[in-house]
């Protein structure tokens, strides 16, 4: 498929997300840049990264939900301390 550049539109910090975001993103670009249509394993290639960046945002949303559940948890148990 050729080689493709590295953009720094966000920093890379070695995280997965951002990476696999990048890497969809350099698919991407690189199949624009062409004329002839993408073949069926550079399509299943982008649809196996979108997959997994959809996991990891999936996994970060339940944490998210968690903290803001543990954080009210932790609020009405102090509230409730200091009313006893």
């Amino acid at each position: 498929m050729g080689s493709f550049k590295q953009h720094q539109y966000e920093p890379d910090h070695g995280l997965p997300l951002v990476q696999l975001k990048e890497r969809r993103r350099d698919l991407v670009i690189a199949l624009r840049n062409r004329r002839v249509s993408p073949t069926a394993h550079e399509l299943m290639e982008i649809a196996a990264v979108q997959h997994a960046i959809s996991a990891f945002e999936d996994v970060i949303a339940d944490l998210d939900a968690e903290g803001e559940t543990d954080s009210y948890s932790a609020k009405v148990f102090l509230m409730t301390a200091r009313s006893a």
